[in-house]
């Protein structure tokens, strides 16, 4: 009885060790991606990749196709970066992991918005909403509006950016999700107002990213976010805010080399 189960541990130890390996793997890429070492994180994937062939182990293989066209993607070789998102999405067809759909159909709506090919984008975004919307992955459902309305906005559809900015910001006060995605929608939100002169519209929502954004320390969002609501400011006739917000990220803007802009701005409103 103890031979027998010893050889059943040594059998399960066996089918699991591919797997666990696969995943150490796929760590050891995302670690590259994070640490912006794109060749590194290609020449990792393909290991994984040609690993989990080996082994026939599914996330390996669906995932190894897509970090491979992430890495190529950051590496601006797009025709490769959409083979391997397209490889990824074969792959994972008839798989019942439908995220391994979703990030490899995003990827390779990401790189159609590089390539400016933005109704390819949206059926891609859109073939997403639908995989959320059926596996009810709330955050998924959010982070696609979000998604879509970029596309609209890259469009200079303003309204249908318009509409979907907002079913993401009504789908995020429902859940938990990254303060970063809230920043994100409320200054996408704000700045569709900007766009179509709805100034007024504009302060609550910037006010809003403005405060998520440096609670996070994102020094660049912050500034370029400082920049619009001051704008805003300004064209509703209250110079004094504009000028103090102005004043406020003045220091920062240095640090983030975008202070050029805000003495341009500053010039115009005291002028004025």
């Amino acid at each position: 009885m103890r031979f027998l189960f010893l050889i059943l541990l040594i059998i399960n130890f066996a089918i699991a060790n591919p797997k666990e390996k696969v995943d150490e793997m796929l760590l050891k890429a995302w670690q590259y991606y994070e640490e912006g070492n794109y060749y590194m994180m290609l020449e990792q994937s393909k290991k994984t990749l040609n690993y989990a062939l080996k082994h026939n182990v599914p996330k390996g293989i669906a995932e190894g196709y897509y970090y491979i066209g992430i890495a190529y993607f950051q590496m601006g070789d797009l025709d490769k970066a959409i083979k391997y998102a397209n490889k990824a999405i074969e792959y994972s067809k008839d798989k019942s992991n439908y995220r391994w759909k979703a990030y490899a159909k995003n990827l390779l709506a990401e790189i159609m918005i590089r390539l400016k090919k933005y109704d390819e984008a949206l059926k891609q975004y859109n073939d997403i909403l639908k995989l959320s919307i059926e596996n009810d992955n709330k955050r998924m459902i959010a982070v696609t509006y979000l998604d879509i309305g970029n596309v609209y906005f890259h469009k200079k559809n303003l309204k249908k950016a318009l509409e979907n900015f907002k079913k993401a910001y009504e789908h995020m006060q429902r859940i938990k999700i990254r303060p970063y995605y809230l920043a994100l929608v409320n200054y996408n939100l704000g700045i569709v107002h900007y766009k179509l002169n709805n100034f007024q519209n504009v302060i609550p929502y910037l006010e809003k990213s403005l405060n998520i954004y440096q609670k996070i320390n994102d020094e660049k969002s912050t500034v370029e976010t400082a920049y619009f609501l001051a704008d805003s400011f300004y064209e509703i006739g209250d110079k004094e805010k504009a000028l103090n917000t102005l004043e406020s990220y003045k220091n920062l803007a240095k640090k983030v080399l975008l202070y050029r802009k805000f003495k341009k701005l500053e010039k115009k409103i005291k002028s004025s």
